[in-house]
């Protein structure tokens, strides 16, 4: 049984969303701008665009966004932020 709670977290985990990511011993949070992100945790591994559905005046719309991959090392989770007009809209994490 824990194994099978187990397998559920992590694929539960991969599709979550985070408010925010440790770079070092600060924080980016969604909502920060694309310059504190670049400050604090420097430059994406890649950067990519897509259509991905983002609050616009409080109201959940599809849009254009840049999406960045950053990821600490080898063993952790990558982590992508959507980027939309020059802010972090929202922090996804992904897999290995």
């Amino acid at each position: 049984m824990s194994m099978i709670l187990m397998t559920l977290a992590f694929f539960l985990a991969t599709e979550a969303q985070a408010d925010s990511y440790r770079c070092g011993r600060k924080l980016v949070r969604s909502g920060d701008s694309v310059s504190d992100l670049l400050q604090i945790c420097g430059e994406p591994l890649y950067k990519g665009r897509g259509k991905e559905t983002v609050k616009i005046d409080g109201v959940p719309r599809k849009a254009s966004v840049q999406m960045w991959h950053y990821r600490k090392n080898k063993r952790s989770l990558e982590h992508i932020f959507l980027i939309y007009q020059g802010k972090i809209e929202a922090i996804e994490v992904g897999g290995r």
